[in-house]
C-alpha cells in the first residue's frame, strides 16, 4: 500500500512539474526532480540510477537559470533597460494571475512596455523592448518544456530499465 501512495505522489509531482514549465513562478523542473527523489525513497535510488539522478539535478539547475534570465536577455537584446526587464517579469506573473494563459501571453509585453514608458523612453522603443521580452519569455519557456520532457523521459527510462 505505501508503494502505491509513493507512486501517486511521484506522478502528481511530475505532472505539476510539467505544468510548471509554462506557469510562471511554479518551479517545474525542481518538482519533477523532487518526484524522482520521492520515488527513490519509496522504491530505492538504485532503481532509477545515480547517473540519472545526477543528470536530473543538472537539468533542474539549468532550467532555473534559463527561467530567470531568458526574458531578461530577450528584452535586453531589443533595447530594454532594467525597468523594462523588471516590468516583463512582473508582467508575466501578474498577467498569469489576472488572465491565466491569455494574461501570460500579454503580460511580459505590457510589463516591459510600461516599465520602459516609466523610464521616460519613447513609445517606439518601449514597444520594441516589450516585443523582446515576449521573445525571451517564450524562448525560455520552450527550453524549459524540452528540458522537462527530457527529465520525465529519463525518469521513465530509469524506472523501466
Amino acid at each position: 500500500m505505501p508503494q502505491i501512495f509513493i507512486a501517486i505522489i511521484t506522478t502528481l509531482l511530475i505532472i505539476a512539474g510539467l505544468a510548471g514549465t509554462v506557469i510562471p513562478f511554479l518551479p517545474g523542473e525542481p518538482l519533477i526532480f523532487l518526484g524522482s527523489i520521492v520515488y527513490g525513497f519509496g522504491f530505492g535510488f538504485d532503481r532509477i540510477g545515480r547517473g540519472i539522478y545526477v543528470a536530473l539535478a543538472i537539468f533542474s539547475a539549468f532550467s532555473l537559470v534559463v527561467n530567470y534570465i531568458a526574458t531578461s536577455i530577450g528584452a535586453k537584446k531589443f533595447g530594454a533597460s532594467k525597468f523594462g526587464i523588471l516590468g516583463a517579469i512582473v508582467g508575466a506573473f501578474l498577467g498569469f494571475l489576472i488572465g491565466n494563459i491569455t494574461g501570460l501571453l500579454i503580460g511580459p509585453f505590457l510589463g516591459a512596455f510600461i516599465g520602459e514608458l516609466l523610464r521616460a523612453r519613447k513609445i517606439e522603443k518601449s514597444v520594441k523592448a516589450g516585443f523582446g521580452a515576449v521573445v525571451g519569455f517564450f524562448a525560455g519557456a520552450l527550453t524549459r518544456v524540452l528540458v522537462s520532457l527530457v527529465m520525465t523521459g529519463l525518469i521513465i527510462y530509469g524506472i523501466l530499465k
